[in-house]
């Protein structure tokens, strides 16, 4: 039976949908047309979510001739026992991460919370680090999470790479990626660096309430194939432009505030140096 082969497990506000739309360009690549299908694993998983493995490989054209099927589940990297389920699904399996800086992954995930009603608009960065929203600090602590794909798959099927070195070099990045599935080489597409899945200001913010979220809420389904409906991402995009994307980091953080992080993620910053991942090391 053909399986899928090839997993983006997250991480999330890190740069997935970016990724995501990177590896689909490659002709011997086919991600799901439908981003975050949530198969494995109970995270995120809502009564449209594939319960079947039929209804999951109905996802994928295994007629047609790619090397690798991909499913993006940007919460699979939470816990491990989706690792086990993953690698007993397909142990051959390759997987990737992708992280970011994660003080920056955190600003970003605590106003894409605001825009998905999770957080009041009102509630201050401070209020939500002290346990209003845990999430925000555990999905950046990537060394609590992470290591258990490594154990079970080991580095030649599992890597994180970086959403900043990704920016900084492309061409080195798109090459990483290659090498690492032993893919021939292919032209890098060339709008990599804009941002695929950005979170809007608070205006924004405001109008996807008021609009997106009942759909969301009420028909998961619908939403889900409206996210990858090109029509829509022009019109986020277009709102984008005329309401504008979340504030700076020099808004939300105060001094007191940035060491406070600095502090809560030092074993990450050690974690992602010891990746090779120098873009991370502190000044």
């Amino acid at each position: 039976m053909s399986r899928v082969n090839l997993f983006l497990i997250g991480v999330n506000k890190a740069g997935t949908s970016w990724l995501y739309t990177l590896l689909n360009r490659h002709p011997d690549i086919f991600m799901a047309d439908e981003k975050e299908l949530y198969y494995f694993g109970d995270t995120g998983r809502d009564e449209e979510a594939p319960c079947t493995l039929e209804d999951y490989h109905a996802h994928f054209p295994f007629d047609q001739d790619h090397r690798y099927f991909g499913d993006a589940t940007v919460m699979y990297y939470r816990h491990a026992a989706t690792a086990d389920a993953i690698r007993a699904y397909n142990p051959d399996a390759k997987l990737l991460a992708i992280v970011r800086d994660p003080i920056e992954r955190l600003l970003s995930q605590f106003q894409y919370h605001k825009q998905l009603g999770i957080l009041d608009e009102s509630t201050s960065l401070s209020e939500a680090l002290d346990g209003r929203d845990p999430e925000l600090l555990r999905d950046s602590h990537y060394e609590e999470t992470l290591p258990a794909y490594t154990e079970r798959f080991g580095p030649e099927q599992f890597t994180v790479v970086s959403l900043e070195a990704g920016k900084e070099a492309p061409d080195r990045f798109w090459r990483t990626l290659l090498d690492f599935l032993s893919l021939p080489d292919a032209p890098r597409p060339t709008d990599e660096g804009r941002p695929a899945n950005p979170t809007g200001s608070a205006a924004f913010r405001a109008v996807y309430r008021a609009t997106v979220r009942p759909l969301r809420r009420s028909l998961p389904g619908a939403y889900r194939w409206l996210l990858g409906h090109p029509a829509a991402r022009t019109a986020k995009r277009a709102l984008l432009r005329v309401l504008g994307t979340a504030g700076a980091k020099a808004d939300m953080l105060t001094p007191g505030l940035e060491e406070r992080l600095l502090d809560e993620f030092a074993p990450t910053y050690a974690y992602l140096h010891d990746l090779g991942m120098e873009v991370y090391d502190r000044p």
